[in-house]
């Protein structure tokens, strides 16, 4: 199991102050208790939250001798350097079971890809599991050297997970498949080439003078009546 230190913060200590030194402040919930206050250390856990997510349980050591067993329940960064500014952890009962979402971790080769240049189309990225605290899976496997043609896929009732391990997702869901390689435009149709004959006499045609249109009688001049 995962471990990492905490040390009790007093309420009074300021945060700003803590996070300058390398440090992130925390909460821990716990049920029937109230929450209580801790300082992290910034690099231990930056390591352990890329390791474990928050779908492991943790054993965190507080100062005064106790160790928790938590999940990281929320991380909150700073918005433009995305730094970690706060952490939350949630005690767990390790007699109830608990909802996780746990991410996907795609590996191997789909045959069809190579023989084919088909299209890894990954529809999820993570399941909604149940189980125990001492059952939580960090991430579940998905191999894909079982794609070996266009018509097929996996579903999420083809992930391999432990029996104390419930998925949560509908059985006929599907994670991922292979699509067929966009094909080629075709190339556009030229317009027709004349033959050089028909050239000639279109060019022939062209030279030849029109008539020239017959000239109108002037219309008369009607009489002044005035005159």
């Amino acid at each position: 199991m995962t471990q990492l230190k905490a040390a009790t913060r007093a309420k009074e200590t300021s945060v700003n102050k803590l996070r300058a030194d390398g440090f992130i402040p925390a909460i821990i919930y716990s049920k029937g208790r109230p929450a209580a206050s801790l300082t992290i250390n910034y690099i231990q856990f930056e390591k352990l939250y890329a390791q474990a997510g928050e779908s492991s349980l943790v054993d965190l050591i507080l100062d005064d001798g106790q160790n928790k067993k938590v999940l990281i329940h929320d991380v909150q960064r700073e918005p433009v350097k995305d730094k970690i500014i706060h952490v939350d952890f949630y005690e767990a009962d390790l007699k109830q079971k608990l909802t996780a979402a746990v991410e996907l971790e795609f590996s191997g080769e789909a045959p069809i890809i190579k023989s084919e240049n088909g299209i890894i189309i990954k529809h999820l990225s993570e399941v909604e599991i149940e189980c125990l605290p001492g059952d939580l899976l960090n991430k579940i496997a998905v191999d894909l050297s079982s794609l070996d043609s266009f018509d097929g896929a996996i579903y999420v009732k083809d992930l391999r997970v432990p029996e104390a391990v419930t998925i949560l997702n509908d059985p006929a869901e599907m994670v991922v498949n292979v699509a067929k390689p966009k094909e080629e435009e075709e190339a556009p149709v030229e317009a027709a080439v004349p033959a050089e004959g028909e050239t000639q006499a279109a060019a022939g045609a062209e030279g030849k003078e029109q008539p020239a249109e017959e000239a109108k009688p002037a219309e008369g001049k009607k009489e002044d009546k005035n005159h």
